[in-house]
Order: structure tokens, then sequence, then C-alpha cells
């Protein structure tokens, strides 16, 4: 298969089509999918992190309400608060563990509680759990910032990633000042932030100060652009670091106005688009795979006909005109054959009529060739003749002769195959003053000819055999005066030549036969010149689409229309002399 045929060009180009498609629409497919992951895995993190949020505030809500709670039990806790020296005795025993037993009834079921404490300036430590407060507890940075706290407060120590909630509180009617703290697991009430789908998430979460809270960072705030990430206008959007992009969500709880930044790299949120990526370069390469399939087998029927019918012209280039295409097809090649055959068939017919005009040219030829026989012995006759009737005084013969002479000099001595329509008109009137010896009987013929038409070029003597043809078979068999009226005038584009005449007319049985005659085209005898022949010679100067016309009415008239071209001489000529 050469690279330059068909069958290869439509091959490439529907593999190319093809293919091209094929991957644009899955580079537009693989990227509106990319989109689809990267947006859903947007609207995802974005409802897990409020999901944890709101668990996280839970939490603390739950812890408040404790706080509260505790600190409202004015009426329980009071009458139980130990004095200072009490302790040891039954009845301080008693009243603490009545208090401890209150504060450890908020304990149940409550696993990110660790522990609740009820802390007095002058008396001892109450707390829910089982476990011994020690003094240094109480010494610590977190701890010593509850007890002096105005208000509640949620207190992180990071060195020891302890939570405390306080709230101050007085019992006994003011006289005793203490503090409520809740101590929170933080491991516990930070496990919210460890579900799965956050574990590939950078999250970062501050406390209303601006403290570090919570990050599953390994390097905490020095990696990543948190800095950068707090200080921006959106909520939500992409920053670059270190040139790799990250996808940000800054989140502030309306209930504890916590913030909580999460840094999710681009290749986490597009890490199934690599298997989505080898789906469609399988899909593009089985599309292509199919697209070539099918582009060689539709090349190889379409190139087989071509090949038919590229072999058929080739047979009619070495002359073999009777090669016909047998294409069954019913496409655009399947017509072209069906043309080609018509073009055939219509060459073939053309050729015929060629060489039938090639052959009636030759004849009349050799019929212009055989009136030209010995012209000069015809004019010293005729002249003789005429030289004669002067000297004898016989005017009739003398002008007869005159006229025979003048017609025979016209008609040999010009050699133009056109002549104007007023040098024809000549040769007519020299034609009937030798009819009017003959006839001795009186006759007219009207000329009505628009003005610009008588240098209108026609055929030699082509309207001579219809004004004859009036004469002989018309007028003069009837018995009263005879009249031929010859109107020649412009029709659009063609020149109508009407000869008619008032003579005896044709029967209509005759006129169909002559009709007929003429339809045929059949060549009449020799030197006969007739309406057939006049006829005839106007389709082989100007073609099949101008020729004439015949009415008649038998005892009334007889009308024959000669149809030319306006063009005149110039296209006609070349298509007779070829």
């Amino acid at each position: 298969m050469s690279l330059h045929s068909i069958q290869t060009k439509i091959m490439t180009v529907s593999l190319l089509i093809a293919a091209g498609t094929a991957v644009v629409s899955l580079i537009i497919s693989f990227y509106a999918e990319i989109n689809t992951i990267k947006s859903t895995t947007e609207r995802y993190t974005e409802q897990y992190i409020s999901f944890a949020d709101r668990e996280f505030n839970s939490m603390l809500s739950e812890s408040k309400k404790i706080v509260l709670s505790v600190a409202l039990a004015q009426e329980f806790i009071s009458p139980n608060l130990v004095r200072a020296g009490e302790e040891a005795s039954y009845k301080g025993f008693r009243q603490k563990k009545q208090i401890k037993s209150f504060l450890a009834g908020f304990l149940s079921q409550k696993e990110y509680i660790e522990d609740i404490l009820l802390i007095t300036g002058d008396g001892p430590v109450y707390q829910a759990g089982s476990g011994i407060v020690m003094k240094r507890e109480l010494d610590t940075p977190a701890m010593k910032r509850a007890l002096s706290s105005d208000s509640m407060e949620l207190i992180y120590d990071a060195e020891g990633q302890s939570l405390l909630l306080s709230h101050p509180v007085t019992y006994c009617q003011g006289n005793t000042r203490g503090v409520i703290v809740v101590k929170l697991n933080y491991e516990f009430i930070t496990s919210v932030y460890t579900i799965d789908f956050l574990r590939s998430v950078a999250l970062y979460l501050y406390l209303p100060d601006g403290q570090l809270f919570y990050t599953n960072s390994g390097e905490g705030e020095r990696q990543g652009p948190v800095g950068e990430v707090r200080q921006k206008v959106p909520s939500a959007g992409y920053v670059k670091w270190k040139g790799n992009p990250y996808y940000y969500i800054r989140y502030v709880s309306d209930t504890s106005h916590m913030t909580l930044i999460s840094l999710i790299p681009q290749d986490v949120l597009l890490k199934d688009a690599q298997e989505l990526k080898t789906k469609f370069l399988l899909i593009g390469a089985a599309a292509s795979a199919a697209a070539l399939l099918a582009a060689a087998y539709l090349s190889k029927r379409i190139c087989a006909d071509l090949k038919c019918l590229s072999g058929g012209m080739e047979a009619v280039r070495s002359g073999n005109l009777g090669v016909r295409m047998k294409i069954p097809a019913r496409d655009e090649i399947g017509a072209l054959a069906d043309t080609f055959n018509v073009m055939m068939d219509r060459i073939e017919a053309l050729m015929a009529e060629v060489r039938q005009k090639e052959k009636l040219k030759r004849e009349a030829q050799q019929d212009v060739l055989a009136s030209q026989i010995e012209p000069h012995f015809l004019y010293n006759s005729i002249d003789s003749i005429q030289y004669v009737a002067h000297s004898r005084d016989e005017k009739e013969i003398e002008a007869v002769a005159a006229s025979l002479s003048e017609l025979l000099r016209s008609v040999l001595s010009n050699h133009n195959e056109f002549i104007t329509l007023w040098e024809e008109k000549d040769y007519i009137e020299n034609y009937l003053t030798i009819e009017r010896f003959k006839y001795r009987r009186p006759f007219t013929v009207l000329w009505d000819v628009e003005e610009e038409l008588w240098s209108y070029p026609v055929p030699k003597l082509l309207l001579q055999p219809v004004v004859e043809n009036a004469l002989i078979h018309g007028i003069a068999a009837m018995d009263g005066d005879g009249v031929i009226n010859v109107k020649i005038y412009r029709q659009q584009d063609t020149v109508i030549l009407k000869v008619m005449d008032n003579g005896r007319g044709i029967s209509e049985d005759k006129l169909e036969e002559l009709k007929h005659h003429m339809a045929s085209k059949g060549k009449p005898g020799f030197r006969r010149i007739g309406i057939t022949n006049v006829f005839n010679r106007i389709q082989l100067i100007y073609g099949d689409g101008y020729g004439g016309t015949i009415d008649s009415c038998e005892g009334m008239f007889t009308c024959v229309e000669l149809h030319l071209p306006a063009g005149g001489e110039k296209d006609g000529l070349e298509d007779f002399t070829g």
C-alpha cells in the first residue's frame, strides 16, 4: 500500500480525527473528573472538619455544663464544705465523701473528662476521681492560672499536654472562695481530628488567644505555610509552599472561637487521579485501535471501487469506449460510476453524430464541387444567349439571361459560406426574374425585414430554396394572383425567417408525411434542394437547438419558419467548419 494512496490518506485522516477526538474528549473528561474529585474532596474535608469541630465543641459544652452545675449546687456543697482543721474528723470525712460522690456523678460515661476538682482557698481539695492530688500538681503554671482566673477559662498546658476548664465560685454566702477545675483528657478530646479521612490532612488548631492547641504535623508550625494562611482573607483556597500547591481551609468555631487550619497537598487531593489517568489512557488506546480498524475496513472498500473506476478510465484512455462500470455501491462512488456510464454513452452518441455530420459535410462539398465544374463554359453560353436575344430585340429573353448570369456569377464566385440578408435578397430577386418569364402569371413578393437585420449573416442560399418551394408548389398551381410574404424579425435570442404564400397549401396527410421525413433527417435525392435540406443544413451549422417548422392549410396558405441564433455567423460558422 503506497504512502500516497487514497487508502493510506483515508486511514491517516480517520485515525488522526478519531485519535484527536478521543484525546480531546479524554482530556476534557479527565480534567472534569479531576475537578470533580477535587471539589468532592474539598467538600468532604470541610464536612469532616465541621463534624470534628461539632464533636469537640460538644465535649467542651458538656464540660461547661458540668462546671456550671457544680457552681450552682450551693445548697448541697456549702453545708458539706470541711473547714480547716476538721479534715481528720469523722464528720469531715463524711462531708468530703458526699462532695466527692456528687462530683463523681458527673464522670459517668464521660471518657473525655479525667477528673473534676473543687479547690477551696482555706480547705481541702475535693475531687471526683480516685487518685490523690499532689501538691506539685497544684503548682503547675496551668493550675496556678486556673486558680487565679476570674471567669470561666479553657487553659492548655503545652508541655504537659493537659487541658483544664476552670471557673471561680463562692460558697457559704460568699465566705468561701473556690475554683472548679475540670481536667479534660487531651488525647481523647483531640481524637476527633484523627479520623481516617483527616489523617492525610495537616491540621492546626489554635485557641482564641492564638496558642497552638493541636496539630497532627510532626514538625508543628515549622512545616507548611500556616502563618500565611492565617493572614489570608478567603476561608478556603490554594497556597504554594516550596513550589508545591496546597489547598487550605480556615475554620473558626462559632462556639469555642478556636481556629482550625487544614492543609491538603494537591497530590493528596488527586490521589485517585493517577488510576483514572491510566484508565483514560487505556480507553484512548482502545478507541484509536478501533478507529484504525474501522478506517482500514472502510478505506479498503472505498478504494476497491475507486480502483475499478480508475481501471475503466484507463481503458477509455487506451481507446476502448465500450467500457462500462459495474459498481453496485449506493454511495457517491456508485453515483460517480453511473455518471461515468452515462457520459460514455453520450460520448459514443456524440462521436456517431460527428461522424454523420462529417459524412454530410463531405457530400455537401462534393455537391458544391460538382456544381462548380466548368463555370466559365456556363458564363460564355449564357452570354451568347444574351447577345443573340439583344440582337433580335428579345427583351424578355435578354433580361432572363442577364438575371441567370448574375445569379450564377454571384453564387459561384462568392466563396464565403455566409452572406448578408441583403445579398440573399439579391439572389432571390434574380431567381424570381427568371421564374416570372417561365410562368407568365403575375405574382408579388413582399419583404418585411427589420432594418438592422439586413446585415445579419446567413448561410448562402438558405432562404432561396424556401421561396422557390412557395413559388413552385404554392402559387404556380393557383388561378389568382399569388403573394409571397417574406418576414424577418428578432425574437429574444432567435432570428426568425418566415416565408408565407397564399397558394394551394398542403393536405394534412402530405403535411404529416413531410414533417415525419424532416424529423427523420432523411437525405433527399441527388441535386434536389428542398425544405428538408434547409432544415438539416441549419441544424448541421447551428446545432439541434435550431431548425425550422412548416405549417399549411389546404387551399389557403403554407408557412415555413426558419429559426437561427441571434448571434449570427460566428458561432454557427465555428461549429460548421470544425
